[in-house]
């Protein structure tokens, strides 16, 4: 890897949608979400981060724990807490409830960094991804500068720093259908993630 990076998972959410149920810890094909993704970081990243507000659920998990540094609940300070604690001068980050990521794309995202970019992100039809993105510690002034204004939106931070985009038809090539976006939202998204992993068994 011509940049070292740490990969970094934010377990930060509410889960709502599911009564309060920690949506990394769901299983699908029988296996725990967190652990999906920690299989695919394994392979890639010689340090890696979990971002929680409960680090005592995530005691089992192979992981640096940390927290979120401002009181505010945002995905903004996920991704400061988890650039903060990168040992890394990059950090690729992941939601704890994506549970069909692909090693290929983040490669592919990880071999697009160069010195003049603070941010490679996809961009796709429905937008970027900024929580499927490569962060440098650059940003970290800009996070918070922002964080400590209660500007919250991490677009906010595309003005700031200088940023790079992976457009569709090259993230196409690696995952065709996209399927490293997909996130569990609800229960009905979680039905869906079991056909998808029958699908793709």
């Amino acid at each position: 890897m011509a940049f070292p990076c740490t990969g970094v998972i934010l377990a930060g959410g509410l889960n709502k949608r599911f009564d309060g149920q920690n949506k990394a810890f769901i299983r699908i094909g029988g296996k725990r979400i967190v652990d999906r993704l920690l299989d695919v970081y394994h392979r890639l990243f010689q340090q890696i981060v979990l971002v929680t507000n409960d680090p005592a659920g995530y005691m089992d998990v192979d992981a640096l724990i940390v927290t979120d540094h401002y009181s505010v609940r945002s995905s903004l300070n996920g991704l400061h807490a988890g650039l903060f604690a990168a040992a890394h001068e990059h950090a690729f980050f992941a939601a704890c409830d994506t549970p069909f990521i692909k090693g290929a794309l983040i490669q592919r995202l990880l071999d697009t960094v160069t010195p003049k970019a603070d941010i490679i992100i996809p961009s796709t039809s429905a937008g970027y991804e900024p929580m499927f993105a490569v962060y440098k510690k650059n940003c970290l002034p800009a996070m918070v500068w922002q964080l400590e204004r209660d500007l919250l939106k991490i677009q906010g931070l595309f003005r700031k720093v200088r940023v790079k985009t992976v457009d569709e038809a090259d993230l196409r090539t690696v995952d065709p259908e996209l399927v490293s976006f997909f996130n569990v939202n609800t229960p009905a998204d979680l039905v869906r993630a079991e056909t998808l992993h029958k699908q793709n068994r």
